[in-house]
């Protein structure tokens, strides 16, 4: 039975917020009835923050979140009086906490995303929406065209990618028919670090679901590019995993550019369809492939190509 007068942890959440000079943050908001003694220290692969004289009044364990810098976040009760919140993280961050003594009580942790920042600051990505005009790609059992369904995903990816400070360039914005070569010679003139072309399956199997990513023939760090949005489009859609494979038709863009083609789910599966004409997914495909262009960058990417002008 808790006691009256001591605070509970009612609530525990993180987002991605803009903070000042347009540099983005991972606000994780620890929310309380009341205030409450707490020490935050540095441990090996994120923050530990230690809570005294309280209780949790919410579900214990731990919450997925992969932002891109923050992976999870776990809660659990110490003892009688004293919670534990970790914070997991892919990549180093500091970290600056405020206490709000409002009721309810806030404690919020702020996350600097500076070395997202100075991952993708120097990079050009061309994001290539798949099809278009009189090529509608893939086409649902009810209605949806695949050519339609890339170009919000693709939108949803340039935003991320700006913010996180690397230069965006889409081979359409619009629903018109662009050849392959010339979406090559954008990527080839733009000295690309990645073309990322955004596609659905299609299947004469229409019970056939799931994601895959497809890679260029060429040894540039493609299968590896792939490896990496694969695994983290598989996280945040839930879908099956289809895995990576070789795409010939990538090697047009030659040995200097990785390149994937990432399908995000199956477009001939009605629930997929269903599923791709949500938000939710448009925003959650982007930011898989988001997080894995991130980790395939903090791996070292093709080492050569990070300091180009």
């Amino acid at each position: 039975m808790y006691l009256l007068n001591k605070p509970l942890i009612t609530n525990l959440w993180s987002k991605v917020v803009d903070g000042e000079n347009e540099k983005q943050l991972t606000r994780v908001t620890v929310e309380s009835t009341g205030p409450y003694k707490y020490m935050l220290k540095e441990v090996s692969g994120g923050f530990l923050l230690e809570c005294f004289g309280v209780e949790i009044n919410m579900p214990e364990g731990r919450l997925e979140v992969n932002d891109g810098l923050l992976q999870d976040i776990s809660i659990e009760q110490a003892g009688n009086d004293a919670a534990r919140v970790e914070l997991f993280l892919d990549h180093p961050a500091e970290c600056v906490h405020v206490l709000y003594n409002d009721f309810p009580c806030r404690l919020v942790l702020n996350l600097n995303r500076a070395f997202i920042n100075s991952l993708l600051s120097a990079k050009k990505i061309v994001v290539d929406p798949g099809h278009g005009g009189k090529d509608f790609g893939g086409r649902g059992q009810v209605s949806l065209l695949e050519k339609d369904v890339v170009i919000p995903i693709a939108n949803n990816l340039e935003r991320n990618l700006k913010k996180a400070g690397a230069e965006v360039l889409l081979t359409r914005r619009t629903d018109k028919d662009v050849p392959l070569d010339e979406r090559a010679a954008l990527a080839t003139s733009a000295n690309a670090d990645a073309f990322i072309s955004i596609h659905t399956n299609a299947s004469a199997d229409r019970s056939e679901v799931g994601a895959a990513t497809l890679y260029s023939p060429h040894d540039n760090g493609s299968k590896e590019l792939a490896m990496y949005i694969q695994k983290e489009v598989i996280k945040k859609l839930r879908v099956k995993d289809r895995g990576s494979t070789v795409q010939q038709v990538l090697g047009c863009l030659g040995k200097e550019i990785p390149a994937v083609e990432v399908e995000v789910v199956t477009i001939t599966n009605i629930v997929e369809e269903v599923f791709l004409r949500g938000l939710t997914i448009q925003e959650r495909a982007a930011e898989g492939i988001t997080n894995g262009l991130i980790k395939y960058f903090a791996c070292g990417g093709p080492s050569a190509k990070g300091d180009k002008k």
